[in-house]
């Protein structure tokens, strides 16, 4: 036909085949995998767990999980396709907010942590000072004992409170400070 013998006469001139080369291989070129973004997203999201994001930045690590699992699945597609067709910027893109949202989940992981150990250390003096009230209360000799048995349940509720304080405490070596928060708070309720 007329179009192939133009294609063919165009190639046959000096310089069109290595052009038409060079664009292919630019075509090729555009077809790699974002490898070094890829090792950057994931690094963000285990640098963002490390910090505590999925306790103290649930949400915004959750969108970077969610844009991982995206950015995976695109990988994935482009993959299937012909070497000449694949086209990853669509999930460089992903990738990027992947980086963008893991490294904001852990800069709110940290600043949340901070805040909750800040509030978990305040619950627990609130706690220790409230079983302390309640142990001087059941050791006051001038308040008179009208049930003895009453008495002794509250003596034993009064002794497994201090126990769940003391493991609170150690609790707060682990920086689980929802946790602790959480059981200060029952002492405080078993106090009052």
């Amino acid at each position: 036909s007329k179009n192939t013998r133009l294609m063919t006469r165009n190639l046959d001139r000096p310089g069109n085949g290595c052009a038409f080369l060079i664009f292919c291989l630019l075509l090729v070129g555009c077809a790699e995998q974002p490898v070094l973004q890829l090792d950057a997203a994931i690094q963000a999201l285990e640098d963002a767990r490390v910090s505590g994001a999925e306790d103290y930045a649930i949400e915004i690590f959750t969108e970077a999980e969610s844009a991982y699992g995206q950015a995976k699945e695109e990988l994935n597609q482009q993959q299937e396709r012909l070497q000449l067709f694949r086209d990853y910027h669509p999930a460089t893109t992903m990738l990027a907010k992947v980086l963008s949202n893991a490294e904001q989940a852990k800069m709110e992981a940290i600043d949340n942590k901070k805040e909750a150990k800040a509030n978990a250390e305040a619950a627990l003096a609130f706690a220790r000072q409230n079983l302390q009230t309640v142990r001087s209360l059941l050791a006051d000799s001038s308040i008179p004992v009208t049930d003895q048995g009453q008495f002794d349940q509250i003596t034993q509720a009064f002794q497994a409170t201090e126990t769940l304080l003391a493991e609170t405490e150690s609790i707060m070596t682990e920086e689980n400070f929802i946790g602790v928060m959480t059981t200060a708070h029952t002492v405080e309720s078993f106090a009052t």
